[in-house]
């Protein structure tokens, strides 16, 4: 093979995290991929991959090679699917990065759609309730839920959400309902280890006073998803967004509460992307598909039926 089916072959033992897994998406023999891969170092001289009888890893080398490869083998599908003034079919493995809690209530629900109207994609899905280097990372498209700083990402936005304080109705039959922002300093909630700013619920009096009131704290957790969990279940009160409760709103499963005074902010939904000259048709069927799916309303402002 070329040096285009050693790039590929690398590309792919580090999205399928193996050779074994790599060689069943190239239709190779695991030993033909690794020959491919021992080929490719002798040439560069250098080590791309840390290999243990557990797993495969990428070398600093390694992690440098696979950005730029990634560039390159994209430039390829974009310089071939322009043949003939045709668009591409979007095809090829799609890596999206979402954090857990948007990913589970809005993501996952529509990949079959996508993949329907897709069929020759496949998805590689990670949750990470955290901000990670979409390059670094090799992912192909994140979603993100605030404003994006980063100029080597393109931002495309979806949507917007808000934040309500929320409580299941077997914690308030218990600790009572706070009637006032004051009353929360007597409650329990569920906060964010990572985003402390989560923990400091923005409240306007009516006579326009706004005030940020710090809930003491009984559980944490790093997962957006498990602090709506957690509330679900009436361990606390919790700052969840709208995007992510909805349905318990909608059902009674869960309860706003101080309506009149939480200093309704809306957060911007966007999907990123690096910033590249080609982009791969299946990035851009899938950006163009969330756009789809969240305009001009969302879901998580609908009812149930409609």
């Amino acid at each position: 093979m070329n040096r285009y089916g050693e790039m590929e072959a690398f590309v792919q033992v580090v999205d399928q995290g193996g050779f074994t897994e790599a060689a069943k998406v190239l239709g190779l023999s695991p030993s033909a991929v690794s020959k491919l891969i021992s080929r490719l170092e002798d040439r560069l001289g250098a080590r791309l991959l840390q290999r243990t009888t557990r797993r495969v890893s990428l070398t600093a080398e390694g992690r440098v090679y696979a950005e730029q490869v990634r560039e390159i083998l994209a430039t390829i599908d974009a310089v071939e699917s322009s043949i003939g003034g045709a668009e591409a079919e979007p095809r090829g493995l799609l890596r999206i990065n979402v954090a857990h809690g948007f990913g589970m209530t809005q993501i996952v629900p529509a990949i079959p759609d996508f993949i329907a109207r897709h069929p020759k994609v496949d998805i590689k899905l990670t949750f990470t309730d955290h901000i990670v280097d979409l390059i670094a990372e090799g992912d192909d498209v994140g979603i993100r839920l605030n404003d994006v700083r980063d100029e080597t990402l393109i931002a495309r936005k979806l949507a917007t959400y808000t934040r309500m304080i929320c409580g299941a109705p077997r914690y308030f039959e218990r600790y009572g309902i706070p009637q006032t922002p004051a009353d929360l300093l007597q409650h329990r909630a569920i906060h964010s280890n990572d985003v402390n700013a989560l923990n400091q619920w923005s409240m306007r009096w009516p006579d326009g006073r706004e005030e940020q009131i710090a809930v003491p704290g009984h559980i944490y957790s790093n997962s957006g998803d498990a602090l709506f969990r957690l509330c679900s279940e009436g361990l606390g009160l919790a700052y969840l967004a709208d995007s992510l409760a909805y349905r318990e709103i909608a059902t009674g499963k869960l309860v706003t509460v101080l309506n009149d005074f939480v200093r309704h902010n809306s957060w911007p939904i966007y999907a990123v992307y690096p910033a590249r000259k080609h982009l791969a048709a299946r990035v851009r069927a899938f950006v163009d598909f969330l756009a789809e799916r969240f305009s001009p309303t969302p879901p998580w402002v609908m009812t149930p039926e409609s």
